[in-house]
């Protein structure tokens, strides 16, 4: 049930009265405690970078191929990008100032009539920055990883130190493009690193 109410003339519009929705009678935890092995496991799959990551990081500041860009953290929005640019014959083009969850809307997919109206932004109405929990490797990240920590202050002003909560690594994104030359035989291939 809603309450459409106008603020200016202190007056009820109308009430929507979708009935009642049933609570649902099936247990909805999938854990696998809950349900046991479901399938056989895949083999491990191993990430290596034997010379290390291309990546290199001082302090918050990041250098990734002609990348560059500053990580900072915000109990409303979690992760923030600062001051993101691409290096271009020696002189640094910015890209943009500053990017993060505020900036984007995911309106949520519900189909029911009284959810149309809503549109929930996780960054505005929790907090994304307070949720964050500390990353594990091999569970959350994989590779050769790097760390940051989040530095927040607590519901009493105290600070607090939240560890581990962005992880940054490389991936193999598969095949950027590529060319065959039916002529020659010839196949020139890049892959997509991200």
């Amino acid at each position: 049930m809603h309450a459409l109410f106008d603020l200016n003339r202190l007056e009820v519009i109308r009430i929507d009265d979708y009935g009642v929705v049933p609570v649902p009678q099936h247990y909805g935890n999938y854990t696998r405690d809950t349900f046991g092995t479901l399938r056989e496991p895949l083999k491990p799959l191993e990430i290596l970078q034997s010379e290390g990551p291309s990546f290199t990081v001082n302090g918050h500041h990041v250098m990734w191929d002609n990348w560059t860009f500053r990580i900072g953290f915000s109990p409303r929005e979690g992760l923030i990008l600062y001051e993101v640019g691409f290096k271009d014959h020696g002189r640094v083009r910015p890209i943009l100032r500053r990017a993060a969850l505020s900036e984007m809307v995911v309106p949520y997919g519900d189909p029911s009539p009284s959810h149309g109206r809503q549109n929930a932004f996780d960054v505005g109405e929790y907090g994304v920055g307070w949720l964050a929990n500390t990353l594990e490797l091999g569970c959350d990240c994989l590779g050769t990883i790097h760390y940051f920590d989040a530095h927040l202050t607590a519901n009493d002003g105290s600070p607090m130190t939240l560890p581990n909560v962005v992880c940054m690594h490389e991936e193999d994104d598969g095949i950027l493009w590529k060319h065959w030359n039916y002529r020659t035989d010839h196949t020139e291939v890049r892959r997509s690193r991200r």
